[in-house]
């Protein structure tokens, strides 16, 4: 077995520890301030702690909850860009046959209503590399702070677009946006620093966040390090290093009971391996239905637009990508989906431009009450570099553990 588990930078160990410290600290000075703290309302602190559930029982002081889970993704299927050096996401299944992309062991944590946790690790196999581990994320998170705020610390899925932040467990599809793969990284845009959420007041439901710190180096980066580098790993290395600063605005509206519309802008800018400055632009917007009846049917239209701009030692380029994804839900188990992905390409270095055409349909259901999914979906890739290829994936996956693919995020 392969193992891929980088340790902790000691910034991230200094934010996790300042984040305990500030936490105890807030908690001594509750306690002293006014006996109103021991008449705390136990069942709005029940209904806030995002694990489900609702059996634990409470005592003056808080208590401390910790609720494991595991979730699986596995993959049959054929593909005939297994031979090809185009871009995959980490945990997209890219070689004919079986595969498991990701079993994820994560856990939550809960103390109190003003500190959580959450961490999560996730191993892969296929045929060729068989087993790989990686620690996803690993964070403390301060919650409800004074002014509207949240402070997250530790390792981290920066909040860039609608995608990035989201667990691969949670995905609509098989694999990950082509934009994501060649903008963010293939694993996306992990971070280990920290983070700052603030829920602006306002009359609509709003947020700014704000994170700060260093990615996280891979094997085959450090490899590109030792060697140098041609043409081909320029595009490598145009990826993210250091001091990289995530901003995203995102507002909710419900202009009815039925209907939700999401704004969001995200930019990131820092350095890439080559020591050069990069940055990004995003915009997004999602629609989404709902049947005004319980369990009725859902639709869902989210779109994702990225501009990035990088400097290397070669020189400089920019580039953009679009995605575009439609999901049905006509029955509480049955979701079909329609997917579009473009890059534009460069010529130098070269990075090929890519259409991407992907339907889907999922299937939602128990096994012995275990909430499970079988997705099938197939790709219709073009790029300058290979013309037309075509993949075929048959996906099944289970969640084990308290509350859903939601948690303390």
């Amino acid at each position: 077995m392969s193992t891929n588990l980088p340790p902790l930078h000691p910034c991230c160990l200094a934010g996790v520890t300042a984040c305990l410290f500030l936490s105890l600290a807030l908690h001594t000075f509750a306690n002293e301030t006014s006996n109103e703290a021991s008449e705390v309302n136990v069942e709005g602190i029940v209904e806030k702690i995002p694990f489900g559930g609702t059996e634990h029982t409470h005592d003056d002081e808080p208590s401390l909850v910790i609720e494991p889970r595991v979730h699986l993704r596995a993959a049959i299927g054929d593909t005939s860009l297994e031979d090809s050096e185009l871009d995959h996401g980490g945990h997209d299944p890219n070689q004919s046959g079986f595969s498991i992309p990701a079993l994820s062991l994560g856990a939550d944590m809960q103390y109190g209503e003003n500190i959580a946790g959450f961490a999560e690790s996730i191993l892969s196999w296929n045929d060729e590399d068989h087993w790989n581990a990686e620690l996803e994320e690993l964070y403390l998170k301060l919650l409800h702070l004074p002014g509207g705020f949240d402070l997250k610390a530790g390792r981290l899925l920066a909040a860039v677009g609608t995608q990035n932040s989201i667990h691969n467990h949670a995905w609509k599809f098989v694999d990950a946006d082509l934009g994501n793969v060649r903008f963010l990284g293939e694993d996306g845009l992990i971070i280990e620093g920290i983070e700052l959420i603030w829920m602006v007041p306002t009359h609509w439901d709003d947020r700014f966040i704000i994170s700060f710190g260093d990615t996280i180096k891979h094997e085959h980066e450090e490899e590109v390090a030792e060697i140098g580098h041609d043409h081909s790993e320029e595009a490598e290395e145009a990826l993210w290093d250091k001091n990289i600063l995530s901003t995203r605005y995102q507002a909710i509206f419900w202009p009815s009971d039925t209907s939700q519309f999401i704004y969001g802008a995200s930019c990131v800018t820092g350095e890439n391996y080559t020591g050069k400055n990069a940055q990004i632009y995003g915009f997004d917007f999602t629609y989404t239905w709902r049947e005004d009846k319980p369990q009725g049917k859902q639709f869902t239209w989210r779109n994702d637009a990225m501009l990035r701009k990088v400097s290397t030692e070669e020189g400089s380029f920019e580039e953009t990508a679009f995605s575009s994804a439609a999901l049905y839900r006509f029955k509480p188990e049955w979701e079909v989906g329609l997917r579009y992905n473009y890059l534009e390409g460069v010529k130098d270095p070269k990075l090929p431009e890519r259409h991407r055409i992907s339907p889907s349909l999922s299937h939602y259901f128990f096994l012995s009450k275990t909430p499970s999914m079988a997705r099938l979906q197939y790709n219709y890739d073009h790029s300058d570099e290979r013309g037309d290829d075509h993949s075929i994936w048959l996906q099944f996956g289970f969640a084990w553990g308290a509350g859903s693919d939601s948690h303390v995020h």
